[in-house]
């Protein structure tokens, strides 16, 4: 049911949580695997697009992206941060991962797993369009190409995607929006 705005009451929606997905490949118990996280994001993306008639392109160009990752990786052979990004630029192409920015917050919270601070940081970038700067990013790696990454301030946007990851290959997605561009 919607949410009716009256005199007695006054709350209305700002932001909304319009899918999300949960997989796992059992592939490595603590590694993750490109190839999963891409399938799946593909998969997610063309949900999205097929019920709510929003595209990756729309999603690249007025919406931010929250890693999993930390855009560091320890070695080229196991980089968790690297099977991100490929899977992104296979889900999104070169050209669209050009457009989306990429927000991290364990620079300022560590892992705090479980918990969905990025969740409730996405809505309130919504909220506020205004985005967190990835805190102690300061050269970019090789490893990982060309990515927009965020330096904090102003920034408007329609959509916030969140991916997460667990132990055991567990893969989720979540996709917000305004409320006003749903």
């Amino acid at each position: 049911e919607r949410l009716k705005i009256t005199s007695s009451n006054p709350f209305s929606m700002k932001a909304r949580l319009l899918a999300t997905q949960y997989s796992n490949s059992a592939y490595h118990g603590a590694a993750l695997d490109r190839k999963h996280i891409a399938s799946e994001m593909k998969r997610f993306l063309a949900d999205i697009e097929l019920i709510h008639g929003i595209g990756k392109a729309e999603i690249a160009t007025h919406g931010v992206y929250f890693s999993h990752e930390t855009s560091t990786h320890a070695s080229d052979a196991s980089s968790c941060a690297g099977n991100e990004i490929a899977a992104l630029r296979e889900a999104f192409g070169d050209e669209l991962l050009s457009k989306l920015l990429i927000l991290n917050t364990k620079g300022f919270t560590g892992h705090p797993m479980g918990v969905s601070f990025e969740d409730v940081c996405a809505v309130e970038v919504l909220l506020r369009q205004t985005v967190p700067p990835v805190p102690n990013y300061k050269e970019k790696d090789a490893y990982l190409g060309e990515l927009k990454i965020s330096k904090g301030g102003p920034y408007a946007c329609r959509y916030a995607l969140r991916f997460a990851a667990g132990f055991g290959s567990q893969v989720a997605f979540a996709l917000y929006a305004t409320a006003q561009y749903e």
